[in-house]
C-alpha cells in the first residue's frame, strides 16, 4: 500500500468516525450530559401515575395491571422522551426472565401512538364500558405488556 493510500484511508476514518458517533447519539433521542453535570431525573409528577392513570417509564407500563369499575376512563401518559403505542389485544409467550413477549395480536379496540413526554399527543384516554380483562401492549417495545381489569 502506498503512503498516499495509507494517509487517505486514515483521513477518511478520522472524518467518518465523528459522523458515525453523531448519528448514533442522534438515534438515542437524548442529549448526553456534560461530564461535570449530572443527568437530571424526570420530574416526579411525570413518573407517578394518578388515579385511573398508567404512565410509561423505563420501557414498562406503570402499573402493569390496573383494576377499575365499569364506566371508568383510563388515561395513559408518556413519561419518556420516546414514543410508544397503546395497542389493545392479546400478547403471550412471555419470557419470565427477560419480560419479553413472544407474540402479539391487536384486536382493534384501541390503538394510539403516544408522542414523547411533553409533546402534544403524549396522553391517550379510553372509557371501559364493559366488565372484563383488557390486554394491551406497545407494538415496538416487547417488554411493555399490561392489562386493565374492569369490574362490574
Amino acid at each position: 500500500m502506498s503512503p498516499t493510500a495509507r494517509i487517505t484511508r486514515s483521513g477518511l476514518a478520522l472524518v467518518a468516525l465523528p459522523a458515525l458517533l453523531a448519528v448514533l447519539v442522534g438515534c438515542s433521542g437524548t442529549t448526553p450530559a456534560a461530564p461535570d453535570e449530572p443527568m437530571s431525573a424526570p420530574d416526579s409528577s411525570a413518573v407517578e401515575p394518578g388515579p385511573n392513570e398508567v404512565v410509561t417509564l423505563s420501557l414498562r407500563f406503570m402499573p402493569e395491571d390496573i383494576t377499575v369499575p365499569v364506566g371508568t376512563t383510563v388515561t395513559w401518559r408518556n413519561g419518556e422522551t420516546i414514543g410508544h403505542t397503546i395497542t389493545s389485544g392479546a400478547w403471550g409467550d412471555l419470557n419470565e426472565s427477560t419480560g419479553l413477549r413472544g407474540s402479539q395480536t391487536a384486536d382493534g379496540l384501541f390503538d394510539h401512538a403516544l408522542a414523547p413526554m411533553g409533546q402534544e399527543g403524549d396522553t391517550f384516554s379510553f372509557t371501559f364500558d364493559e366488565p372484563g380483562e383488557y390486554l394491551y401492549f406497545c407494538m415496538p417495545h416487547l417488554t411493555m405488556n399490561a392489562r386493565v381489569i374492569v369490574e362490574g
